[in-house]
């Protein structure tokens, strides 16, 4: 919607709040067809404009290290512009002393994102990043615990994807500092994701999903909506596609034979196991050689190539100590070659791909 004809039908006004923990402090309401905002009023007005009394082209160079220092909230999904949530203290968007909480942004180096959903300017201010920094999703769920000892079964869980890594926090991170301090952290390509069927649901919330980690474990996750879930699938498959696409390959450590291996798996070549300490190549296949593969659950995986020209199958054991690290990156370099594939998945990531060699600065107009 065309956030300046909404604001024509909006009220405003200024009222005291008090929640009881202090003195009551000014407010700012603003009242929309879809929305009531309520703002300290020391937040509100910019060289003494009135709310919403016009629009401001605000430049912003991110940090070398940490971005912008906002967060943002809405989206055309939820029939409201996308707007300013929080400002981080003595970070750019704060520095700049012409940004604050309750603004709309309207574009984004010169691009109208007034009609966008909230994913997709995530994506828009994502191109100033380098893909090792983008953050492809954040939000809230419940997580399930797993001690049935528990009175709570299910805990709030903010959860992150940014770079290589799927971040999960009892708050969300606000700061560059915050990110260090995740309750726990994983490499997307070495995890797992499965959106779970009415089948495999465990009680009566209906759109969950699972993360098991490069150690095995389990985690059981719940989002509130259909939409919810959907968005966090896409946004998995982005972020893995995004990691395998940078990193290009991975090597792990592997016994055969009680002899010291390397198994690298690469995005271009394949399968190649060498020995650890000559680096002799002992061999080689495509992805599309693999015809099947097995594990114990423990340490073991047995693979089953094809060979190209007797076309007889080729059975290679290995031992690895990370398992399910193994079996996971494996699943991700899959993954990845199938999204290749698929022209309507690189149409949507070409904007996010491309970040690596993007500016660094941030020109966004916002309204007040």
């Amino acid at each position: 919607m065309d956030f300046r004809t909404a604001c024509e039908e909006t009220k405003t006004g200024i009222c005291l709040l008090q929640d009881g923990n202090q003195e009551p402090f000014k407010v700012r309401l603003h009242l929309a067809k879809d929305i009531l905002m309520i703002q300290e009023q020391d937040v509100i007005c910019v060289s003494g404009e009135p709310f919403y009394s016009g629009e401001r082209t605000v430049t912003i160079r991110r940090q070398t290290v940490g971005g912008f220092g906002l967060s943002i909230k809405g989206g055309s999904e939820h029939n409201i512009p996308v707007v300013v949530s929080k400002i981080s203290k003595e970070q750019r968007a704060e520095l700049s002393g012409l940004l604050f909480i309750g603004d709309a942004i309207l574009q984004i180096n010169g691009i109208n994102v007034r009609k966008c959903r909230h994913e997709e300017v995530i994506k828009k201010i994502n191109r100033n990043f380098p893909v090792n920094q983008q953050i492809v999703y954040m939000g809230w769920c419940e997580a399930r615990e797993q001690d049935p000892l528990q009175d709570r079964v299910y805990s709030p869980t903010f959860l992150a994807l940014r770079g290589s890594c799927l971040y999960k926090f009892l708050a969300p991170p606000v700061t560059t500092w915050d990110w260090t301090r995740a309750e726990k952290t994983f490499s997307v390509y070495e995890i797992m994701c499965k959106v779970l069927k009415d089948s495999d649901l465990l009680d009566r919330r209906k759109h969950c999903f699972t993360v098991q980690s490069e150690s095995g474990e389990d985690l059981y996750f719940s989002v509130e909506l259909e939409s919810d879930l959907a968005q966090w699938e896409r946004a998995f498959q982005t972020a893995t596609f995004l990691e395998v696409e940078r990193i290009q390959c991975k090597t792990y450590a592997c016994v055969l034979e009680s002899h010291l291996m390397g198994l690298t798996i690469d995005f271009s070549t394949g399968f190649i196991c060498f020995d650890a300490a000559t680096k002799a190549i002992l061999w080689r296949y495509k992805f599309s050689q693999l015809k099947g593969s097995s594990d114990d659950g423990k340490s073991k995986i047995k693979f089953l190539f094809q060979n190209p020209d007797t076309k007889q199958i080729e059975a290679k054991e290995l031992e690895f100590s990370n398992l399910f690290a193994v079996l996971h990156c494996i699943h991700s370099f899959f993954a990845a070659k199938v999204a290749c594939l698929d022209p309507l998945f690189l149409g949507n990531q070409a904007t996010v791909s491309a970040a690596a060699s993007s500016a660094t600065t941030s020109k966004a107009k916002y309204t007040t």
